[in-house]
């Protein structure tokens, strides 16, 4: 006898197969969910805290040049002293270039005035003290200085922070990302900034040698971290109504 349960023939598999393509098909061809970006229309910027110092670094020295390393130290610590007006102007420089930026790209921005914060520790804030129940931005620097990569002999700008936008009503982070200019920079992207090709210097004595150039070189980071913050910042909200 026959078994009863036959495997389906060649022309019912192709006709499964295609019911089921159709399906996947339809499925596919649904238009996907897109989340609604939070609607921003004023930003209030805490103020930007100057970094404490800056930190120059040559990563071509030949690795046990305990010398080299030694004196490249004292002349680190040197140039610190000698931009010492720089690094502490980048602060209040970030803060009037982020509302520049933010009210160019439409938003109603301003540096937030009356923020509590720690002498020892400027950028540990407590958000819920703030007085403001606007979105606020709070940028701080990780890092400031020059830097020489390993097989290059040019002193570069390094710049590198933080950056938080979050609802002062409910602490909610609408945007947060942390963005690289210049020596670590990796292309040009949302967290990725290059340096002005102009800002380099091709040793370091040449580069105590141009202070002004250095300064100016600070002000360039300055203007395309903020301008690049507020463009991420765009992305990242809907547009101001």
């Amino acid at each position: 006898m026959k078994p009863i349960n036959r495997l389906p023939s060649r022309r019912v598999l192709l006709t499964l197969a295609s019911t089921g393509f159709l399906v996947l098909a339809g499925c596919g061809s649904r238009p996907a969910t897109v989340a609604e970006l939070p609607t921003v229309t004023r930003v209030m910027v805490i103020p930007v805290a100057p970094i404490k110092k800056l930190h120059t670094e040559n990563k071509g020295i030949p690795l046990g040049v305990l010398w080299q390393s030694i004196a490249d130290r004292v002349k680190g610590s040197e140039f610190n002293e000698r931009m010492e007006s720089v690094r502490n102007d980048m602060g209040p420089k970030m803060t009037a270039a982020l509302v520049a930026q933010l009210s160019a790209q439409g938003y109603q921005a301003q540096a937030l005035e009356g923020v509590s914060r720690p002498a020892a520790s400027p950028d540990n804030i407590d958000y819920g003290l703030l007085p403001t129940s606007e979105p606020v931005l709070h940028v701080y620097f990780n890092e400031v200085g020059m830097s020489s990569a390993r097989f290059s002999t040019d002193y570069v700008p390094r710049v590198n922070l933080s950056a938080y936008l979050m609802s002062a009503k409910d602490g909610d982070t609408v945007y947060s990302e942390t963005i690289y200019y210049g020596a670590d920079a990796s292309g040009d992207s949302s967290g990725s900034v290059p340096a002005n090709a102009r800002d380099r210097w091709g040793s370091f004595g040449e580069l105590v040698a141009q202070p002004q150039a250095v300064a100016r070189s600070y002000d360039d980071a300055v203007t395309a971290l903020a301008t690049r913050i507020a463009k991420n910042i765009r992305v990242n909200t809907a547009p101001p109504r």
